[in-house]
C-alpha cells in the first residue's frame, strides 16, 4: 500500500485514541478526524465525483462517527468502520436524489497523473478517449459494484476490510468484485464496438 495513503498508526495508538474518544476526549477524536479525513474524502469523491458532495459526506461521516464512537469495539480497525459510514451516507444521497452518481473511473486508472512535457499529443488524445470510455462504463455499474471497485482499487483495502466496510462476508466481496470487473469489461467492450 502507498505509504502516503496509509491509514495505519503504530500498534496500539488507534485503540488508545478510540478509548480516549469514547471517554469524551475531544482532542483524541480530533486526531482521529485529522488522520482519516483524506481517506474518507477519497472514498466519497470516488463514488460521487463531486468535491462539494464529498466534503459534505466526509463531514457527515465524522459527525455520525462521533455520535456512535461509544458503540465502536476497541481493537477493531477504525478505517473500515468509517468507510462504511461514508459509503452508506453516499448511498442515501443517491437515493434522495434518485439519480445515478456522476462517477468517473479516473482514480481507478491513475489518480493525479501529470502529463510529461514530451508526451505525444496523439497518445494523449487516445488515452483521453480511453479514460472517457472507462468513466462512462464505470458510471453504468451498480452502486454496489462501484463501491467494491473503489475500495479495492482506489483505497487498496483487503477483502476483509472491504467486507467490514460494506457489512458483508468476505466471500460476497470477492464475488461482487469479480462480477464488477466482468461487468466493467463487458461495458468497455460494448463501448469500443467489440461486441459482447
Amino acid at each position: 500500500m502507498d505509504p502516503q495513503r496509509s491509514t495505519q498508526w503504530e500498534p496500539g495508538r488507534e485503540a488508545d485514541l478510540v478509548r480516549a474518544a469514547q471517554g469524551g476526549d475531544q482532542a483524541a477524536f480530533t486526531e482521529i478526524v485529522r488522520h482519516f479525513q483524506r481517506p474518507v474524502y477519497r472514498v466519497a469523491y470516488a463514488l460521487t465525483r463531486n468535491a462539494s458532495d464529498a466534503d459534505d459526506l466526509a463531514q457527515e461521516t465524522f459527525v455520525r462517527a462521533y455520535q456512535a464512537i461509544g458503540r465502536f469495539r476497541v481493537g477493531e480497525p477504525l478505517y473500515p468502520w468509517l468507510s462504511r459510514i461514508a459509503v452508506n451516507l453516499t448511498y442515501s444521497l443517491f437515493r434522495r436524489r434518485r439519480r445515478r452518481p456522476e462517477t468517473s473511473i479516473e482514480p481507478l486508472v491513475e489518480a493525479g497523473r501529470q502529463w510529461a512535457a514530451d508526451d505525444d499529443p496523439s497518445e494523449r488524445a487516445a488515452e483521453s478517449e480511453q479514460h472517457e470510455r472507462l468513466a462512462a462504463a464505470f458510471a453504468g455499474l451498480s452502486h454496489e459494484h462501484q463501491a467494491v471497485l473503489t475500495l479495492r482499487v482506489v483505497e487498496d483495502l483487503s477483502y476483509e476490510d472491504i467486507a467490514r466496510t460494506l457489512g458483508v462476508p468476505a466471500g460476497t466481496v470477492m464475488s461482487r468484485l469479480s462480477r464488477a470487473r466482468a461487468e466493467l469489461r463487458k461495458r468497455l467492450r460494448a463501448r469500443s464496438g467489440e461486441g459482447p
